[in-house]
């Protein structure tokens, strides 16, 4: 049976209302993005269209990409990418969707290393590759290892290094953080699992529901990996090498001790664009 005719302004309004009925932080911004994919229309396109009848095959699927995020999926696992720094990563279950906030690590290594010539970068539980690829971006001279546990994610991290033409200055290996890791380096970076136990039970359902807990979970006090890196950092970076870590924004005390009792130096602490501590910097 044909669907009945309807316009992209009714579309819209009845739209948003269920996402925001189902308590979508930014129905407005949710319904663009899933009416783009659905429609291939962009963005001005969308705003002047609002008395054309929807096609049935863009109906069709703007309603099933509708009813997954109504069902909490994030939107970056329906649209298969993320937009970070200045490039798109793609992304699927298997990996934490990278935040904005993320961003500022990828600043705080780039003033660290605006003096070194070819650093070599470690990633520790690199996902998507986001971090790490973002840093090959934008210096052109440099290497970088990333690491993951997972399978799934090091196949991910593959995908976006080749897309963004760093593969030949890149590699990415299976490592429980610093386990399967040989050599040294110049510039160590990571954003680790840091939740702690009480805290995975109060996510947002589009968190719970469906990121990867291994990259969310930093085990009971949520500094287990902060623990397992900092013991090896030593022997992984070069004398005078740099640490930087995304952190929990109440755990910058707790990560300033850790690297403090393993003799590092130069601890410095960034806060987001929220006004939270969430970059931590160190050098061994």
């Amino acid at each position: 049976m044909a669907k009945a005719k309807i316009t992209y302004g009714d579309l819209k309004r009845s739209a948003a209302q269920m996402l925001a009925n189902a308590g979508a932080e930014n129905p407005a911004l949710d319904l663009r993005m899933l009416l783009e994919k659905a429609s291939h229309k962009t963005a001005a396109e969308l705003i002047v269209c609002d008395n054309d009848i929807v096609p049935e095959t863009v109906q069709t699927e703007f309603h099933e990409l509708l009813g997954l995020r109504l069902a909490y999926e994030p939107i970056a696992y329906i649209l298969g990418e993320k937009a970070f720094w200045t490039l798109d990563f793609k992304v699927n279950e298997n990996v934490l969707i990278p935040r904005p906030e993320t961003e500022g690590l990828v600043e705080h290594a780039l003033t660290l290393m605006r003096d070194m010539t070819a650093p070599r970068i470690l990633d520790i539980g690199t996902g998507s590759g986001a971090i790490l690829i973002s840093l090959l971006h934008e210096r052109e001279q440099a290497t970088g290892v990333g690491v993951d546990i997972s399978y799934a994610a090091l196949s991910i991290a593959q995908t976006n290094a080749d897309q963004h033409s760093v593969s030949e200055r890149s590699i990415f290996i299976r490592s429980n953080y610093l386990e399967s890791v040989s050599g040294k380096f110049d510039v160590v970076v990571s954003n680790p699992p840091y939740i702690d136990d009480r805290a995975m039970t109060k996510l947002p359902p589009d968190v719970e529901l469906y990121e990867p807990e291994l990259a969310l979970h930093g085990g009971s006090d949520g500094l287990v990996a902060y623990r397992t890196i900092i013991a090896g950092l030593r022997d992984a970076l070069h004398p005078g090498g740099h640490v930087i870590f995304e952190i929990g924004h109440d755990q910058k005390r707790k990560v300033f001790d850790l690297l403090k009792q393993a003799g590092a130096t130069n601890i410095d602490c960034q806060q987001d664009l929220a006004g939270h501590d969430r970059i931590i910097s160190a050098t061994f």
